[in-house]
């Protein structure tokens, strides 16, 4: 019977070993956010069981890495919008950074103006290591593209010599302000 016993301990520690190690396999995913019918706050039917914990304390859904494509996108054109600039520092930058922005307006000390008409500038972070620089400059340049790796040291854009770098001064999801430590000047980035 002891025999029998450690047969069955064995069988369940086996399975119990096998459940946890799947679990801890897969990919962490955000769940679908809940329609009307699945209980949403604004659908009345109550929260959302996905979010409760035990208590029913709220639980932020895991995150989920972002991806960029190392491309300067020039089949979309320029944008051109002002946005609002950003007022504070929204976010975890080395997340905030993934991803492609435009250089829509600079300030060299006399308020924001925009880009110039002919000139297309967009930097591209596939992550927080690299950088594509993308340049259409009429008379100068026609879609030039350079990557480098780069340092995200606090929010200091670290470039390899000999280019000066920027201090991301601001930022949210999708505005940022640098300040270029090449002329102190600020550019204004908007996400494409």
């Amino acid at each position: 019977m002891t025999l029998r016993v450690r047969s069955v301990a064995l069988s369940i520690l086996a399975v119990a070993a096998l459940t946890l190690a799947g679990c801890a396999a897969e990919p962490a995913t955000r769940a679908p956010e809940p329609g009307p019918s699945q209980g949403s706050p604004t659908s009345g039917g109550g929260e959302r069981e996905s979010e409760l914990g035990v208590e029913g304390a709220e639980v932020a859904p895991p995150l989920v890495a972002a991806v960029q494509e190392e491309d300067c996108g020039w089949g979309s054109p320029k944008l051109f919008a002002a946005p609002e600039l950003p007022s504070g520092t929204e976010g975890a930058l080395d997340v905030v950074l993934v991803g492609a922005w435009q250089h829509t307006h600079f300030d060299t000390g006399a308020g924001y103006e925009p880009v110039g008409e002919g000139t297309d500038v967009r930097y591209v972070f596939p992550s927080t290591e690299r950088i594509l620089y993308c340049q259409d400059v009429e008379g100068a340049t026609q879609q030039a593209q350079n990557a480098a790796a780069f340092t995200l040291d606090g929010t200091e854009i670290v470039l390899p010599a000999p280019a000066s770098g920027y201090a991301v001064v601001a930022w949210d999801a999708n505005t940022m302000v640098w300040q270029n430590h090449r002329d102190g000047s600020h550019y204004l980035l908007q996400r494409r």
